[in-house]
């Protein structure tokens, strides 16, 4: 029983660290575009750079103009 409970915390635990290390890389994404956009880039290039969707940058783009 022990076992089955070590395992499912090992499980857990794995899950947990993938699942903050995707919000890690987002955010470093999101902080790269703004960067880039702040620079003039365009908004194909901030999304082929940061890996971002269209929707995520043009979204950024709007907040950063405003």
């Amino acid at each position: 029983m022990t076992d089955v409970i070590e395992e499912y915390a090992a499980k857990k635990a794995e899950a947990v660290a993938k699942e903050a290390a995707k919000k890690t890389a987002q955010a470093r994404n999101v902080e790269l575009a703004k960067d880039l956009l702040s620079e003039g880039e365009s908004i194909e290039r901030t999304v082929r750079l940061s890996k971002l969707s269209e929707a995520e940058v043009r979204e950024l783009a709007s907040k950063l103009s405003a």
